[in-house]
């Protein structure tokens, strides 16, 4: 039992870098005037994932920050974290992307790649 502990701490201590995200999911593919734009990941940390958030900019303005909750647990290390901005409108450029941070004392962060789309009607 000492081992396991001691094993654990030194991976928790040891982590130094964020989670891996490993498949990223936006819906609606092509997001139309009205819609709301879903995002889900999956991720994985050896420290377990403690949160996600995602982030918008709409048009140039501000990023804008968007909570994502847990929905699915595929091991004790990570899962599926999903969440959505407001709805958009024609013409609107939307940019998105996530950051995930680990559950280690320092709470490493990931960012997946920034996706833009330009709203149509």
């Amino acid at each position: 039992m000492l081992v396991l502990v001691g094993t654990i701490a030194t991976l928790i201590v040891d982590d130094v870098e964020g989670p891996t995200i490993y498949e990223i999911h936006i819906q609606p593919v092509e997001p139309m005037a009205g819609d709301r734009i879903a995002v889900t990941i999956y991720c994985i940390d050896p420290s377990g994932v403690s949160n996600a958030e995602l982030r918008a900019s709409v048009n140039g303005k501000d990023w804008e920050t968007y909570q994502m909750n847990f929905y699915a647990c595929l091991c004790l290390a990570g899962g599926r974290w999903i969440g959505s901005i407001d709805p958009v409108d024609s013409g609107d450029q939307v940019q998105v992307y996530v950051t995930a941070y680990d559950d280690s004392p320092t709470k490493n962060s990931a960012d997946t790649e920034v996706f833009q789309y330009q709203i149509e009607t």
